[in-house]
């Protein structure tokens, strides 16, 4: 049995005098909503962290360094201040910039995002794959492309191509032309062993292609303005290459002032 001295008992009945159930019921209140508070602060700077961890943003606006990694500078691309800001002009003619950096990596899912401005370049540059991701020591050619067309009318339509260690996928459509000699955006998404490609944030395409380990080398490079191999070379600036390691609704994608955004809100 529990005995209770006077001073404990009187200490007792003053907390039992002096308790307010509504005085209590506020404070507690006030203690759940900081903690609430407290939790969604620090769920959102987790999940911020973790975003800018999974993407890499190159600005295209150097000749030396792009995105913090050595550039091979091939033919003379020039930098030049645009109305949106530094980019980098290829003349279609042997102009090239190999990056010694592959930011996909290891990613089985990812997006690739591009903002540039095509010139209108028909005759001389009907097919220029003006983003090129590969190990050049690659014997099984794994890579990821992002091509244009341009037809007689110079307009250009987009082709995506992912090469895979169990196959390949190849997404274009003649008829979805768009103007050139403006700034336009491009992105491909892979995720659940689909490609997908955007134009403007609107959906074009997509297609399925599996891989056995890796969809390309973790390691590698990326050809800006021109195949790797130098050929198909692209007439046009080009602003910013974006790599997320996950594939982004289109809300998600880079936004430019300059440019026409389709279905996005």
């Amino acid at each position: 049995m529990v005995s209770i001295t006077p001073p404990k008992m009187w200490g007792l009945m003053q907390i039992l005098m002096n308790f307010n159930p509504k005085m209590y019921t506020m404070k507690m209140k006030i203690a759940g909503k900081f903690m609430a508070a407290a939790i969604l602060l620090f769920t959102g700077m987790f999940f911020t962290a973790c975003s800018l961890e999974k993407s890499e943003t190159w600005e295209i606006d150097s000749l030396e360094e792009i995105g913090g990694h050595g550039v091979s500078v091939n033919g003379d691309p020039e930098v030049i201040e645009t109305e949106i800001g530094t980019a980098v002009y290829f003349d279609g003619d042997g102009d090239m910039l190999l990056v010694d950096n592959n930011p996909i990596g290891e990613a089985k899912a990812f997006t690739v995002e591009v903002v540039f401005k095509p010139d209108s370049s028909h005759p001389e540059n009907t097919a220029p794959r003006f983003i090129h991701f590969q190990d050049p020591d690659d014997k099984n050619n794994k890579r990821l492309m992002i091509e244009l067309r341009i037809n007689e009318r110079n307009q250009c339509y987009l082709d995506g191509y992912l090469r895979s260690d169990s196959g390949f996928v190849i997404l274009i459509d003649e008829n979805l032309v768009h103007p050139v000699n403006r700034w336009l955006h491009v992105a491909v998404t892979y995720d659940n062993e689909v490609m997908t490609t955007y134009f403007n944030g609107e959906k074009e395409l997509d297609g399925p292609l599996a891989f056995a380990e890796t969809i390309i080398n973790p390691v590698g490079k990326v050809a800006i303005g021109g195949r790797m191999n130098h050929r198909e070379y692209f007439k046009g600036y080009i602003k910013t290459l974006k790599v997320t390691h996950a594939a982004l609704d289109p809300k998600d994608f880079i936004r430019i002032k300059a440019i026409t955004y389709t279905h996005i809100n």
